[in-house]
């Protein structure tokens, strides 16, 4: 079953997805949506949709962070807490897991400055708002030197590598078969939608994917609904 992520809403294509093997959609929290992707970030109704009609959710967390500057212990905070209160309210189950976007080529320097601090600040707003239970898993998408240095700091349990291999420690990663989840070039459509699709390590199977209770009649059973424009 494929794994592809997207930055559109999927409602309306999911009964296509299934039809073309599609057994998870990656989707986004974030603060705000842009008038670039108004539908960027996962609601209620999308992630019941998706969860009536068996595919499987999994969930990054990304405002830009797409350089250093976006990255701070109080700016981790901050997005941990936004992350950890949407996922309440979509009614994401404990122990799945939520990644957060180091969308960059980050170095060394600039992983102990700037992209520990933030982590550490998102583990922070975790513990606060479970009442001194972390609850969900924390993943970094990014790159083999982030994800590395995240797993040996004790603050990541998942790891999704970014789709350039080109990125610091990347390549060493894949060879080694340390991560969860792999973004794969090049960038694509399907149904509609603008995709990546994302391999899996058979070795990790479990990456923090979840589905939600869903009351709502599965989009596959309703003749009228297509995919998107």
């Amino acid at each position: 079953m494929s794994i592809i992520d997207t930055p559109f809403n999927t409602t309306t294509s999911i009964s296509c997805l299934k039809s073309q093997g599609v057994g998870t959609v990656i989707r986004y929290y974030n603060f705000t949506n842009s008038s670039v992707f108004p539908n960027k970030r996962l609601e209620l109704a999308e992630a019941e949709a998706l969860s009536a009609n068996e595919i499987q959710i999994a969930v990054v967390f990304q405002q830009r962070q797409d350089r250093a500057a976006d990255f701070n212990e109080a700016k981790g905070i901050t997005a941990g807490r936004a992350a950890f209160r949407h996922a309440q309210d979509i009614g994401q189950p404990a122990n799945s897991g939520i990644y957060f976007s180091v969308d960059f080529d980050a170095s060394n320097s600039e992983i102990t400055s700037r992209i520990i601090p933030y982590f550490k600040g998102v583990r922070r707003a975790f513990i606060e708002e479970g009442g001194g239970n972390q609850k969900y898993r924390m993943g970094v998408y990014g790159s083999g030197l982030v994800s590395s240095r995240l797993t040996g700091a004790g603050l990541i349990q998942l790891t999704w590598l970014a789709m350039s291999r080109g990125f610091r420690g990347t390549r060493a990663a894949l060879e080694a078969g340390e991560f969860h989840i792999s973004q794969r070039a090049p960038a694509a459509h399907l149904c509609g939608l603008g995709v990546d699709f994302n391999d899996p390590n058979p070795t990790r199977p479990d990456f923090g994917a979840f589905t939600i209770e869903a009351a709502v009649v599965p989009v596959s059973s309703v003749a009228s609904v297509g995919p998107a424009a």
